[in-house]
Formats: C-alpha cells, structure tokens, sequence
C-alpha cells in the first residue's frame, strides 16, 4: 500500500507542471480586437477602452481593427476563420444575432454566428426607449397609444430593418392594435434627428443617441422596451409595467473568441475583462456613453446568445420582417 501512495504522489508532483499550464494562459503576441463597425460606435469605444486597459494585465499589446459591414458580419466572418488561441478577438453588438436571419449571404457570412464562436463575456447593454416629440404633447405609454389611435396611421423611425429598435416597434404596434409604419434610418443619431426635426412624432432608439436631448427637453422619453428598469434612468417604466406587455428587447455587447478556444484561454480573457468592467473610472466612462455594464461568465454570454438568436428567428416570422 505504501508504495502505491509514494508512486501516486510522485505522479501528482510530476502532473503539477502541466496541470499548471492548463489552468493559466498567457497571450504569447499582439492581440488583435476586432471590431465589426466603424469608429465611434458604442462597441468600438469598448473595444478601444479595454485596449487600453488589457496591455497590463495580459502583457501584450492590444490592437483594435475596425472591419464594417453587413451588420457585423463582415469583421465576424474574419474572426470565425482565425486561430482559436486568444489571440484575435471580436465584440460583436447584438444585431448579429438577427443580420445571418434576415440576409444570409451578406458580407460573405458564410459562418453560423452560434456555433463557429465561443464567447467570453457580454460587456454591456444598452437601454433602449421610445422618444417622442414634445409637440404632440404625451408623456405616457397610455397617452401615446392615444394619440396614436386618434391620429390613424402613424410612423415611426429606428436604426434600421431588423434592430432591436424596429422588433420593438413592431411588437409595439401588434401589442397596441395601433397603425405604424416603419421608416428605417442608418443608425440611431438620423433616427433621433428625424424627432427632433418633427419628421416623425417618434422613434425607438437606444439611450445613448437620445440622452443629451432628452436632458435638453427637446425629446420626451415615454417607456424602456426592456424587461426591467435601467440604472442609467431609473425613473423612466417599462411598458410591461405601464401595462403594455410583450414588447421587451435588448441591445447588448458581446466578446467572443472562434469556436475551438481553449477553456483556459477563455476563463483568463473572462477573467481581466471582468475585472476592467468593474473598475470605477470604467463604469462611469461607459455610463457617459450610456451603455450599463453586464459581466459575467462565458456561459451567460453562450446562452444568451442562443436565446436571442432563437427568439429572432421566431419574431422575424410571426412580425413579418423583410429587408426591402
């Protein structure tokens, strides 16, 4: 008995070594962070936030590459054909969990967006709300869906086919029995443009675009389309609360690695980015750009991957969603 301990002992300290390595990973080159937009965007702030903080604890250097196109898929394409090592890397906003649904042969997307990435962590949200113009004089849900139903057919604006922003609109308009029209804008600033203009009487836009207006009076937040409040305007409901239920939607930002990454190679990224996102002067800079911070574990992440790409693919057929 004694000398099957001492050879079992001996093989642990010899197993030490490389049971070390598999728990620890380090970056053994530059990182490339790839971003799927152009600058300026809120994923590309984070991107460029987190390469300046990452450096110090990876020991690498970060670089961010901005790759445009088809909704994300172009710069998502790129990184689902890269080495699963760590060493590139892609934060993805949410709408890449509808562009394959609605236009799958886009940007060469010729990848399936669940199964070819293995992601990190989501880093973000951003709230998203209905604004109106303060000339048509509402200030509720109840007084909106009024308005509305008094005035005929209506429109409204949003960042463009198949964002968050138009599922919202039109889960909106099916939960109201009202007449909406759609006109989608190239993002969300136009989309606010055209309230503030009185284009539209209102748009579906996330908090970001419209947050400097409504401080300014010049827009009026009437709900969050969310499941629940949001820290970065506590006082605003949500329509389920204003008792309109079923409209709720999400935009959000993703890090993900190509699928095959290693575990250890995820759990270290996992690790330091969550650390970063918590920081204090971190929270506040994405609180100024209004973006709530998420965190949390690669398998969160995964899950609400999936659970966002299933519900899409379900609203895009039951809301009738087409790119014209």
């Amino acid at each position: 008995m004694k000398s099957v301990l001492n050879l079992l002992a001996c093989a642990v300290v010899a197993l030490s070594p490389a049971l070390g390595q598999a728990q620890t990973w380090s970056p053994t080159k530059a990182i490339t962070f790839v971003v799927p937009v152009a600058p300026g965007s809120s994923n590309d702030l984070i991107a460029r936030m987190l390469s300046e903080k990452l450096p110090a604890k990876l020991g690498q250097p970060v670089i961010v590459d901005n790759r445009p196109g088809a909704s994300g898929l172009v710069g998502a394409s790129s990184v689902a054909r890269s080495a699963p090592d760590g060493h590139t890397i892609v934060i993805v906003p949410s709408d890449v969990y509808m562009a394959p649904i609605l236009t799958p042969k886009a940007g060469g997307a010729n990848f399936d967006v669940i199964k070819d990435f293995t992601p990190i962590l989501t880093a973000g949200n951003a709230p998203v709300l209905i604004v109106v113009n303060p000339a048509i004089n509402v200030k509720t849900p109840q007084e909106l869906v009024a308005y509305l139903k008094k005035n005929g057919p209506t429109s409204y604006g949003s960042p463009g086919t198949g964002s968050p922003m138009n599922i919202a609109g039109e889960m909106f308009k099916r939960s109201t029995a009202t007449q909406l029209n759609h006109v989608p804008y190239r993002g969300v600033l136009p989309a606010v443009n055209a309230v503030l203009a009185g284009e539209l009487p209102m748009s579906i836009v996330a908090l970001a675009g419209a947050a400097p207006h409504i401080a300014a009076g010049k827009l009026v937040p009437i709900a969050l389309v969310e499941k629940q409040r949001s820290e970065l305007i506590p006082n605003l409901p949500t329509l389920t609360e204003s008792g309109i239920p079923g409209v709720e939607t999400s935009v959000f930002f993703q890090i993900l690695a190509p699928a095959g990454t290693p575990a250890p190679v995820v759990q270290r990224l996992n690790t330091e980015i969550n650390a970063i996102l918590v920081t204090p002067d971190f929270k506040e800079r994405l609180r100024n750009m209004g973006v709530q911070i998420t965190g949390g574990s690669s398998a969160d992440a995964a899950k609400l991957a999936r659970d966002t790409y299933a519900r899409n693919q379900q609203l895009v057929k039951e809301l009738q969603i087409v790119v014209e």
